[in-house]
Order: C-alpha cells, then structure tokens, then sequence
C-alpha cells in the first residue's frame, strides 16, 4: 500500500480545506449577525442580559473551536477573550458592554479582510487591546 500523497490527492485535499473554510465564513457570519441582534435586543428591552450573555457565551464558545481548526487563529483568539470576558457573568455595566461590542465588531473585521493565521502587528495590537480592556474593566 503506498501512503504516499500524488499531486492529484493533493489537490484535492486543498479543495476540501477551501470549501470547509467557505462553510466556516457562512456560518460565522450568521453566528455574528446572532450576537449583534442579541446585544440590539437587550438595548431594546427585549431580552435580559443573562440570556444575552449566556448566547454569547455559547457562541463565542463555537466560533473559539471553530476559528483554529480552519486557519483563523486571530479569530480563535478573539473568541477567546470574549468567552472569559462574559464567563460566569450575569450583567454588563455600560463600558463592558462595549467591551463586548467591540470584540463582536474585531470579529467581523477578521472575516471581512479573510485574515487567517495568526495576522500580522495590526491584529496583535488589536488582541492586546482587548486584552487590556477586559482586564481593566472586566
């Protein structure tokens, strides 16, 4: 048996990562469209932030997961913060909402531009102002 991968099998393999990463960016997409009417819905009075916060959770949770095994580390790591960000909480006082805001605004920017891997200075500096926002304020 030759376990031995030709320019073919190749290929073909790189197509299925492609088409997996197209299904990634779909359903990210929904994923955040979810959050930022979740946030909408409790400025508008109608959810409770626990059960916003508790989508939030689960979903950051999906996308955290879901951002490495596709090549968006800079996506996983956002994700990240923003699970241990809403983890265990129960309310946000108006500068951790914004807080939450903008890591759901950093994840779209993520998707828009396909920045993949880890990123570059930009995203770093990006990831470490979240970082320092939760920190300070969470």
């Amino acid at each position: 048996m030759d376990l031995r991968l030709n320019p073919a099998v190749l290929r073909r393999l790189e197509e299925v990562v492609n088409e997996s990463r197209e299904r990634f960016v779909v359903d990210l997409a929904a994923r955040l469209r979810k959050l930022r009417a979740s946030v909408q819905t409790v400025l508008d009075g109608n959810m409770t932030q626990p059960d916003m916060l508790a989508l939030v959770f689960d979903e950051s949770l999906q996308i955290k997961g879901m951002g490495g095994t596709v090549g968006y580390n800079v996506l996983s790591l956002i994700a990240t913060t923003l699970n241990d960000f809403v983890a265990g909480r129960t309310e946000l006082g108006r500068i951790q909402f914004e807080i939450l805001q903008l890591h759901i605004d950093a994840m779209y920017v993520v998707i828009a531009d396909r920045i993949t891997e880890n990123g570059g200075i930009l995203e770093d500096q990006v990831l470490s102002g979240l970082r320092a926002a939760v920190r300070k304020f969470g």
